[in-house]
């Protein structure tokens, strides 16, 4: 007989530590489950904070289409703006008027998925165009055609029409762009027809209501390597592009290989900054009376360019500054040699002539070796180092006054008074004068001129430098150097941005006028512009006159230099510099 027996363990109980060890190790758990909770809810607080608050412009952005966000990464361009006195006259404060100013025009573009009808669409789009192709002229495709520009036309409306074709019947192709810069006229021709397929949106573009007046002075813009943004070239567009411009902004992001954003990738959004605003010192009523003058003598006289500047004296201000031939910035893209686009004022370092004569004799005065009766015995030549220099007029005019000399534009004359003064003074005077250097204006690429020869001790440079030929200047140095003159000797630094304003209104920049230095007395300047008013009343410049005002000024016919042969040319260049009115002047004219 076997017995089963059941065997259990006893465990021996030591009072409640047990119970207390099962406590402790339940409460361990909710605390470690407790500060999961508290750490996760941390982290989704901290993902609303940066999603709501850090991440809130990006995501708005995202979320607003992609209209508004061409609209938010894309800059506004600056205005550029001139004073506009006659708009002004009932008011205490300048007017403005805009110079180059955005437009608002349209993108024409195609949702090729969405044309039924290719041939009709390209019909619509020739006639709204005005584009024509051979066949539309019944010109067989092997016959020649006599008139270059109709060849030319029809080769580019050809291959326009080839290209919107390919465009418009693109398979599976949601979006083909057109044409840029269609106007609201032609869209609403293109709408009319009601054809589907065929679509716009509205895009920026440069605009300059005056047209090619001062276009040298204003510059271009336009699209720069296939970029969306406008990009200035040449003058006042190219020289403050980045302040007129802008900052574009940017929105930035991972995504995965299907191209959808990676929600735990860092991400960016910068909102575009628009440009600012430049007010010119230049008066549109003056711009635009001078610039057609210009453009009127010009064609008159048969002469293959001209410039014209107008200057404040006193302050610096440019107030106009015009250049024949010019073009429309408009049309750039038009002109057949880009060398047009050079401001000349700036840029043409030329032999002056007998325009420079006033400041041999300024110098002359200011030394204290002449006065305006100060006389000499004119010959007719002097000989220098064997070469001969004669008056323009070929004739001896015996016992002269150095006003004389001014009044008939006496090359000996002028050779006289700066060998009194020396080669090494007249020199200083010369560069104090501000000849030889830029005059450091608010705008890009200015030439210097040359005045190196006055470095050779051969006074054969002297004597051909006193009367304006062996040195050159431009013709904002002559400006400058005449306004000096005009401004009791005082030297002033010119300038043509009077203020950089932002979208907001926020005051950037102010100019304000600076005397660079006093190159001649006042005695001297007020004797030299007497000397001067003389020159208009009795001399060459006598069609400077103007009834009821002394207005001071001289002429100057300078040869121009041979650059293959040495020697010069038998083309002149003619240069007329004043001041009016004589007692208060209010302008220098070059």
């Amino acid at each position: 007989m076997s017995i089963l027996v059941k065997k259990t363990k006893r465990i021996k109980y030591r009072g409640s530590s047990y119970i207390g060890n099962q406590q402790q190790s339940r409460d361990y758990r909710v605390n470690i489950l407790f500060g999961v909770f508290i750490i996760a809810a941390l982290l989704i607080a901290a993902r609303l904070v940066k999603l709501q608050i850090a991440d809130h412009d990006y995501y708005t952005a995202i979320a607003s289409g992609q209209h508004e966000i061409f609209k938010q990464l894309y800059p506004e361009r600056g205005t550029v703006y001139v004073v506009d006195k006659a708009g002004s006259l009932l008011n205490t404060e300048d007017e403005y008027y805009p110079i180059a100013m955005n437009k608002k025009m349209n993108l024409l573009y195609t949702v090729p998925t969405e044309i039924e009808d290719p041939e009709a669409v390209i019909e619509v789009l020739k006639e709204v165009f005005q584009l024509q192709t051979r066949e539309d002229l019944n010109i067989e495709p092997d016959w020649a055609i006599e008139d270059p520009e109709l060849e030319e036309k029809l080769n580019e409306d050809e291959e326009t029409l080839n290209k919107w074709k390919m465009q418009i019947t693109k398979e599976n192709d949601p979006y083909e762009p057109l044409k840029h810069y269609v106007s609201d006229k032609e869209m609403d021709m293109i709408d009319g027809y009601g054809l589907d397929g065929l679509y716009s949106v509205k895009e920026i573009t440069r605009y300059y209501p005056e047209s090619s007046t001062g276009s040298q002075m204003i510059g271009f813009v336009g699209k720069h390597q296939e970029s969306t943004i406008l990009k200035g070239s040449y003058g006042l567009e190219g020289c403050y592009d980045k302040i007129l411009a802008g900052e574009a902004g940017f929105l930035r992001s991972e995504t995965d290989v299907r191209g959808r954003l990676i929600a735990s990738a860092s991400r960016d959004f910068r909102e575009a900054e628009d440009g600012n605003d430049l007010y010119l010192t230049v008066d549109k009523t003056i711009q635009y009376y001078v610039c057609n003058e210009l453009r009127k003598g010009v064609e008159q006289y048969g002469a293959s360019n001209g410039s014209v500047i107008i200057m404040e004296p006193q302050t610096g201000r440019i107030l106009a500054m015009c250049n024949y031939p010019e073009f429309d910035p408009n049309k750039y893209n038009e002109v057949e040699d880009i060398g047009v686009f050079n401001n000349e004022i700036l840029m043409d370092s030329y032999e002056s002539g007998s325009v420079f004569k006033p400041f041999t004799l300024a110098i002359a005065i200011d030394s204290g070796e002449v006065d305006p009766f100060t006389g000499y015995n004119d010959t007719g030549e002097v000989t220098i180092s064997r070469h001969t220099i004669r008056n323009s007029d070929l004739k001896a005019h015996g016992w002269q006054t150095m006003t004389q000399v001014l009044e008939k534009s006496l090359n000996t004359g002028t050779v006289f008074a700066a060998q009194q003064v020396g080669l090494e003074r007249f020199r200083k005077y010369i560069n104090d004068f501000g000849f030889g250097s830029i005059t450091d204006i608010d705008m890009c690429i200015e030439a210097a001129g040359n005045i190196s020869a006055l470095n050779d001790s051969n006074p054969i440079y002297l004597a051909t430098a006193s009367f304006g030929q062996g040195i050159t200047t431009t013709p904002l140095q002559l400006a400058r150097g005449y306004s000096a003159i005009a401004n009791e000797g005082k030297l002033i630094k010119p300038y043509i941005v009077e203020k950089i304003v932002s979208k907001n209104g926020e005051l950037i920049q102010q100019t304000e006028p600076q005397v660079v230095s006093q190159v001649i007395s006042p005695q001297t300047a007020k004797l030299v512009s007497s000397m001067l008013v003389s020159v208009v009343k009795n001399g060459h410049a006598t069609g400077a006159q103007v009834d009821g005002y002394l207005v001071a000024g001289k002429t100057g016919t300078a040869q121009v230099p041979d650059l293959e042969r040495g020697g010069y040319t038998s083309d002149t260049i003619h240069t007329f510099g004043g001041f009016a009115p004589f007692n208060e002047p209010k302008f220098v004219a070059i």
